[in-house]
């Protein structure tokens, strides 16, 4: 199965996310890349939604910008409805809206470090 098969048997819009970058696959795979450095570098524990709001809330919004130019829908959904939550004031529906769409993130991770040899 090719990269782009198993992202879209794991929910992600490939055709959508390649139209955006004019179907360039190789900017598209660049840009799969940059998704793990952002979520490596953007790091969001679960204690971060106790307290100020405004770090997580800023970490969030950065995941799911990425995850929606990729079409990464799974993703992009949780990281929408979380930052929804957030910005509602309520950080503990919003801790648990992230945890549930961990594991659809950590899929899509190992299947783009399967691929690209990582």
């Amino acid at each position: 199965m090719t990269l782009l098969e198993e992202l879209n048997s794991l929910g992600v819009n490939t055709a959508e996310g390649l139209s955006r970058v004019m179907d360039d696959s190789d900017l598209y795979d660049m840009m799969l890349g940059m998704f793990l450095d952002s979520v490596q570098s953007n790091p969001i524990a679960p204690e971060e939604f106790a307290g100020d709001l405004e770090p997580v809330i800023t970490k969030v919004h950065a995941l799911k910008g990425v995850a929606g130019n990729l079409s990464l829908t799974p993703v992009f959904n949780g990281y929408n409805k979380t930052l929804e939550l957030l910005r509602s004031g309520e950080a503990e529906t919003a801790k648990r809206e992230f945890e549930s769409l961990l594991p659809a993130q950590e899929a899509i991770i190992c299947c783009i470090k399967k691929h690209k040899g990582l």
